[in-house]
């Protein structure tokens, strides 16, 4: 072939050809800004809607559709055999604690007397007073309004309970009663940066998106407690990717509306925790009481980790049912607090070590429940 033969060169676009495919381009980059803008519209929408949601249901009380249920007050004579510790222990079971500000109201004991300060909360509103103990018994009560001495005294109702129409049962606490361990316990295995990040955990997201794709199947979660509050408290147990966008909307707003610890308050009083015969344990507060007989202020380190660990799959690490199983779950939870710098390695010994000690809650005959009048409005 000669050597100055060439190809023919293409023949230039035509004028109106290049104004087609321009038009063309243009056409598209519009739809989809359109599309863009209807989205972003939609999406505004749709958070001004579940904005309007999240402050209705926080403005009437998160948990607003329970109510109490509580035993009768114990009015304590002069002669009861009771000690300082075994009162103590009622008005804890009644709402009080050590603490001045407690609503409800606080206490302080010694080996020999009891005293007691009933709140602006207080369900009897008895007047200040102290209990004097001698010889296993109740030897004086001294009012402090008066300085005067009284035959009785009566004690706050023991909280049974609380329950709601979807049959639920949870003891609603406040976050300055959960104690630290259980706080770290359930942030070490559900969501270790929980006070940092602002609702959304990037880094375990791409990893858990990263295991699902190697693994060819969706296993890991990455769901943070402000998304799994969004979805317990609004959204229904569906899994569609509408669903997801309305829980992303919802945790923007709790973020924004609420704060951390008022987050991990609304939390531990709602997760789900397993069922005791018909009725569904919710909250910690109500799992320490079924589980352990406890109040949750009183929960141990490997106590706390049997509790956070339920949260993941309640029924199959049910502790009555299969005890082995949530042992390990448990044993897991503590190695993770442990890495986490939660646990110092004597304690962690100990916890680890633990015997799986369980008190299922009994309602006796003697302390025959009732409604509290302050709560029956809500039913």
């Amino acid at each position: 072939m000669p050597d100055d033969q060439h190809l023919p060169e293409p023949d230039p676009p035509k004028p109106e050809q290049r104004l087609l495919d321009s038009r063309e381009v243009r056409i598209a980059a519009a739809i989809l800004i359109g599309m863009l803008v209807l989205g972003l519209a939609g999406a505004g929408i749709g958070y001004l809607k579940f904005a309007r949601m999240v402050d209705r249901r926080l403005a009437a009380g998160a948990f607003s559709n329970t109510f109490n249920i509580f035993t009768m007050p114990r009015t304590v004579a002069r002669g009861d055999r009771l000690t300082p510790e075994q009162v103590a222990a009622r008005l804890r079971h009644g709402g009080y604690t050590t603490s001045r500000s407690n609503p409800v109201g606080w206490y302080h004991v010694t080996p020999r007397t009891v005293e007691i300060f009933p709140g602006r909360e207080s369900f009897v509103a008895s007047e200040p007073a102290v209990l004097e103990f001698s010889d296993g018994k109740i030897s004086r009560i001294f009012s402090l309004r008066d300085q005067t001495e009284r035959q009785t005294f009566e004690l706050e109702p023991q909280l049974i309970t609380n329950l709601s129409g979807q049959r639920e049962r949870r003891r609603l606490v406040r976050f300055s009663s959960i104690p630290l361990p259980l706080v770290n316990a359930v942030i070490s295995v559900e969501d270790k940066h929980f006070f940092q990040h602002s609702g959304f955990d990037l880094s375990r997201i791409l990893k858990a998106a990263y295991i699902d794709l190697k693994d060819g199947h969706k296993e890991q979660g990455a769901s943070t407690l402000t998304m799994q509050l969004a979805r317990g408290f609004w959204l229904g147990p569906q899994k569609r990717w509408k669903r997801k966008v309305e829980e992303i909307l919802l945790t923007l707003h709790l973020e924004g509306k609420l704060t951390k610890q008022q987050i991990f308050e609304d939390y531990a009083n709602e997760v789900y925790l397993g069922r005791r015969g018909t009725f569904a344990i919710n909250g910690f507060g109500q799992a320490a009481r079924s589980y352990f007989g406890k109040e949750v202020s009183q929960l141990s380190n490997a106590e706390c980790a049997l509790l956070a660990g339920l949260v993941q799959r309640p029924s199959y690490y049910n502790p009555f049912r299969y005890p082995e199983r949530a042992r390990d779950r448990r044993n897991v939870v503590l190695t993770m607090m442990r890495h986490n710098g939660y646990l110092p390695e004597e304690e962690y010994r100990a916890a680890m070590n633990a015997p799986l000690t369980l008190t299922p809650e009994r309602l006796s005959h003697r302390n025959r429940p009732r409604v509290s009048p302050a709560s029956t409005s809500s039913i």
